[in-house]
């Protein structure tokens, strides 16, 4: 099927206006206005239902000075179940596939190039699950999806932005689409020797595939990028080797760092490894150097080589930012290595940068208490039940009460959060207990430690709970005195007094 505008009068598309967008065929086409942003529209060939096909599509844009797109939905079963391939007008290609009108990326924005929104040539060939898509005669990307096997075809357009400062008609509409030709082939033939073609990488420029690769990669599709780029090299590795009698493969340091990652990403921790110490080989001193020198920590952590990562480390600590990646890697490093000290060390470095990370000092602690550092392991087990306290995390304070209660059965500080946790699961009786054996504690210490007024304001709660007002009131104002400003403290005082009259 071949409609060219220019000659057919009458069209096999469903022409119809809406309040949103106008749709007529013109003299050499058919176009779609889309009167307001964030609007799609389209017209569709009903009746004819396509399987394997070669789509051929010319398409011009007017964006009016903003943001749109154009291109063909294609397998439409339904309204709601179809792909759709849109070339933006800042030059722009991605793939959808919306199924029970639920949309899934198949290819990201991805930058088409020498483009021109005003000669747009959209080619898609599509065989079984196999799409191969080309913007005018150039390889654009690839995708195996057999979400939607058959259907029919439609022109769609896409409004994203409006201009700031319509012009002329344009004032009628934000954005306008064309298309000047569509050809629809399903001949075996055709649709074979399409797909041999573009399928062979001979005929695919290999920096088109690295650019689909960084696509994968945002959308996180590490497996599909690190075979876009392997394809890529593959496809330059050939062509250099044609010209040149010392062949020698040809990896960029930004390449290389992305299909170290992909390989990370995807376990291939041999692999990746390869690939950043190429980096390190040739661009140590590079902004890729830099990230490979971190990067590569992780790897050799994943890959278990905790010796040959703690030698490493030690070589590069003038050369990498030493932040909280860096010492939570080197303090796993040194557990695993049974060099308890200096991973509890490692860990407090860590907690250092990043104080609301209670699981940094509960780390600390377990290293100190394996390093047979008792009174180290307990303050740093305190410090994390504090924060779990403030952050109302109760599941991981309960995992602290048994170290708190083992290691922490003569300290006051320990002996309160025993009690401040048996209040929130209204256990009152150990919560008296624990505070009465706090305070004890605390007046032995010496120099003399501070009072807590979060003590006697929960102490003060249980009493007027267990229907002793009096002793209430009393540890209420013991709360109060020692924190005077806390509104919640004097206001719980006045309800409770009110009471008591």
């Amino acid at each position: 099927m071949i409609i060219d505008f220019s000659r057919k009068k009458k069209s096999p598309f469903s022409i119809k206006s809406e309040t949103s967008y106008n749709a007529y065929q013109s003299g050499t086409s058919l176009e779609l206005e889309l009167k307001k942003t964030n609007c799609i529209a389209w017209t569709d060939i009903p009746g004819q239902e396509f399987e394997d096909q070669v789509i051929e599509a010319k398409i011009r844009i007017n964006s009016g000075g903003g943001y749109a797109a154009a291109g063909i939905k294609f397998r439409i079963m339904d309204e709601d179940s179809y792909y759709i391939a849109l070339v933006s007008s800042k030059g722009y290609f991605r793939l959808d596939v919306i199924q029970s009108n639920s949309p899934k990326a198949l290819i990201a924005w991805t930058e088409v190039p020498d483009f021109k929104e005003n000669e747009i040539n959209l080619k898609i060939i599509a065989c079984d699950a196999y799409l191969i898509f080309l913007v005018n005669n150039k390889w654009i990307g690839e995708i195996t999806d057999d979400s939607i096997i058959y259907g029919s075809i439609g022109f769609a357009a896409v409004s994203y932005e409006e201009s700031d400062d319509p012009q002329g008609d344009n004032d009628k509409y934000v954005c306008k689409a064309m298309l000047d030709y569509i050809s629809i082939d399903t001949r075996f033939k055709v649709i074979d020797q399409y797909f041999m073609k573009w399928t062979n990488d001979v005929n695919i420029n290999a920096e088109y595939r690295l650019r689909l690769a960084e696509t994968f990669a945002v959308m996180g599709e590490n497996s599909k990028s690190l075979d876009q780029i392997k394809r890529a090299w593959i496809r330059r590795d050939k062509a250099v080797r044609d010209v040149a009698v010392d062949f020698e493969e040809v990896r960029t340091r930004k390449e290389l760092l992305l299909a170290a990652r992909m390989s990370f990403r995807t376990g291939r921790f041999e692999e990746a490894d390869k690939y950043m110490s190429a980096i390190l080989e040739q661009w140590p001193d590079s902004s890729e150097g830099k990230l490979a020198h971190a990067e590569k920590l992780k790897i050799l952590f994943e890959s278990g080589k905790f010796a040959e990562l703690k030698e490493f480390a030690l070589n590069i600590t003038h050369k990498i930012d030493r932040d909280v990646d860096y010492y939570t890697i080197i303090a796993h490093c040194h557990w695993q290595l049974k060099e308890y000290a200096q991973s509890a060390e490692a860990w407090d470095k860590a907690f250092e940068l990043n104080g609301e990370n209670g699981v940094y000092a509960v780390n600390a602690a377990n290293a100190y208490e394996f390093a047979d550092n008792k009174n180290e392991a307990l303050k740093r087990f305190i410090t994390a039940a504090k924060i779990f306290l403030n952050q109302d995390n109760m599941p991981e304070l309960a995992a602290l009460m048994p170290k708190l209660s083992f290691l922490g059965e003569k300290n006051w500080e320990a002996r309160a959060l025993a009690g401040k946790w048996a209040f929130s699961i209204e256990d009152y009786e150990k919560c008296v207990a624990e505070f009465d054996t706090a305070e004890k504690l605390r007046r032995t210490v010496k120099p003399k430690a501070n009072p807590d007024p979060a003590v006697y304001y929960l102490w003060g709660l249980v009493y007027f709970i267990k229907g002793k007002k009096k002793t209430a009131v009393r540890m209420l104002e013991k709360a109060v005195e020692l924190a005077p400003d806390y509104e919640l403290f004097n206001e719980k005082l006045k309800e409770i007094k009110s009471q008591c009259k």
